[in-house]
């Protein structure tokens, strides 16, 4: 990627995040406020330094609005909730990847909100939210996917994953995460590309191959597959099913290779910096 390339990254992110929070802050429309959540779930808040006030308090009272007293879903809010509640966990995210003191000033619901029957999606965000005050917890969370999640899901849940990674605010080291993927491989899930790819990288980060920081403000990282991963491998050489193998088997030959318990192995992997 090159310095235009970011150059046009930072400042479509900047433009995004102004108007996102200006909608919120003084548009009442209702189509117009459901797109302007959906995006506060995805633009890259504090880029610009940590002094930017994301319109938090709006975005929960809009999340908190979508549920009727006894904590289920009022009919025809379900999208409403789930991309408010996206919002919400994306917020605290970039901010806790700032600083954890950052982080608590967006506190996140301590109210156990019911999904609908059979919504995965909601039901997993959910969890994940009430999690959030424990870094093990949500971490746990995080992982705890199954194959009824949709790819867009997937996609959101492993970008958090990896930022949080990232910025060192994970608990548990390489072996978990290990036995994580040979759990997932035999629940069956099927990872969309870009999710494959965001947990390679924090695969790579575990092994201490450093991830520049510029892969993170990339949010589908499938368009350009070389730049993240071996140079013989591209999105027409492999198909989906394939990349998930290969999420499976990377990290088993990788642990093997370079995190061996010995003194003298200077080896490390190069196929995940940007």
């Amino acid at each position: 990627m090159t310095p235009k390339d970011l150059a046009i990254i930072r400042r479509t992110n900047a433009d995004d995040v102004r108007c996102v929070s200006w909608i919120l802050i003084n548009i009442t429309d209702p189509e117009a406020l459901d797109a302007a959540i959906r995006l506060a779930g995805t633009v890259r808040w504090f880029d610009d330094g940590i002094d930017v006030d994301p319109p938090y308090n709006l975005i929960v009272s809009t999340f908190e609005a979508c549920f009727d007293p006894t904590r289920r879903v009022y009919p025809g809010s379900r999208d409403r909730a789930y991309y408010s509640g996206r919002a919400m966990m994306w917020i605290r995210t970039l901010a806790t990847c700032k600083s954890e003191e950052l982080g608590r000033t967006f506190p996140l619901s301590d109210t156990k909100y019911v999904a609908p029957g059979l919504d995965h999606d909601l039901e997993h965000l959910l969890q994940v939210t009430y999690a959030a005050w424990s870094s093990d917890l949500c971490t746990l969370q995080l992982l705890a996917t199954n194959p009824e999640h949709t790819p867009s899901h997937l996609q959101w849940i492993s970008n958090v994953l990896l930022h949080l990674t990232w910025a060192n605010r994970t608990p548990f080291g390489y072996e978990f995460f290990l036995d994580h993927i040979s759990r997932t491989h035999e629940t069956k899930i099927t990872f969309p590309l870009n999710a494959v790819l965001n947990r390679l990288l924090v695969w790579c980060i575990f092994l201490d191959s450093p991830v520049e920081e510029e892969a993170l403000k990339i949010q589908d990282k499938s368009y350009d597959i070389s730049s993240f991963c071996p140079s013989h491998c591209s999105q027409d050489s492999l198909p989906v099913t394939a990349w998930n193998k290969f999420y499976i088997d990377f990290p088993k030959r990788s642990a093997q290779q370079f995190v061996a318990p010995k003194p003298n192995v200077n080896s490390s992997p190069t196929c995940c910096t940007v």
